[in-house]
């Protein structure tokens, strides 16, 4: 019979098992329980990650050679701890993800290894950039009404068009959007009247609605000092089995991941599983990204997403 045919009281089934066979996602919409699907999810899942680790270990590969070292795996697993991994394959999948970098990860097994970094000369970071007291972390620069639009679809570089600020002052109100945005992400402020500076990640759907008020957008870029100690906000999803214990689980995967629950809320319940968001606090992108691997290796987790609006 094909494999979809459903079956009725009385029936007998053979059911031929093959170690080398992986479910396809495909099924997922064939199957009634929840637990089933759970079933298959996670096998996707191993399977997806899988792959990952094999990209990530040619990566690796690749960057050990090019600074003239020789790759092993053996080698990820005295320093683990420093990768905040539990096991060599769950490096090699952030890698293939590319939630950790290879430049990290050479870090961590050669500590003595020197990474070449692209600073900021003075003349870039003076003209045409303002701080503000409050927004700590962040430099602003007001576009002249020509290159705002550009300014927006490029990299929110903030390369000239600047205009005298009038009214601008060092305490003008910096507040973020409700989705967050983190250092490393491409970021934009849009003025709002009477109630200062909104900082949204580029990516955001909700930036539409200021399309044809191009003088209300604001170019911001990232300004952190390594010595800085700022928590910034992301808006996490994350959808679990509908168990007792779950959600403790989940917190505690936060609470390793050195990140900060600001609020929680449910936004659907199912028999078999709940949809939680979460407002979390967290270093960087790099930070959020290494959260967002752990939670979706939780057992009791079948999805775990940042939300960007």
């Amino acid at each position: 019979m094909p494999l979809m045919t459903e079956l009725k009281n009385g029936d007998e089934v053979e059911i031929i098992r093959s170690k080398a066979q992986v479910p396809p996602a495909a099924w997922e919409s064939i199957v009634v329980t929840g637990k089933a699907r759970s079933a298959i999810r996670r096998a996707t899942k191993n399977a997806i990650r899988k792959q990952y680790s094999g990209l990530g270990a040619r990566i690796l590969e690749r960057a050990f050679e090019r600074a003239g070292k020789t790759f092993s795996k053996d080698q990820l697993k005295p320093v683990l701890h420093r990768l905040a991994r539990k096991e060599v394959e769950d490096v090699l999948a952030a890698v293939g993800r590319g939630e950790l970098s290879s430049p990290d990860v050479m870090k961590a097994v050669f500590p003595e290894h020197k990474e070449e970094r692209v600073t900021q000369s003075a003349k870039e970071r003076e003209e045409g950039w303002f701080n503000l007291r409050n927004a700590a972390g962040m430099l602003f620069q007001i576009p002249g009404r020509a290159s705002a639009r550009k300014s927006r679809k490029a990299e929110v570089s903030g390369a000239g068009g600047a205009v005298p600020i009038r009214g601008v002052r060092g305490d003008l109100p910096v507040s973020f959007a409700p989705e967050g945005a983190v250092p490393g992400d491409r970021i934009v402020g849009i003025m709002q009247p009477g109630s200062g500076i909104t900082i949204y990640p580029i990516q955001s759907p909700s930036l539409t609605a200021f399309d044809d008020q191009p003088e209300r957008w604001i170019d911001v870029r990232w300004d952190i000092d390594e010595d800085m100690k700022e928590r910034f906000p992301a808006r996490v999803s994350v959808t679990a089995i509908n168990e007792p214990g779950s959600l403790a689980s989940i917190a505690q995967t936060i609470a390793n991941n050195d990140a900060n629950i600001h609020t929680l809320s449910m936004v659907q319940t199912a028999p078999d599983f709940t949809e939680m968001v979460f407002d979390l606090e967290v270093w960087d992108l790099k930070h959020l990204n290494r959260l967002l691997s752990q939670l979706k290796d939780n057992s009791s987790v079948s999805e775990a997403r940042r939300v960007n609006g």
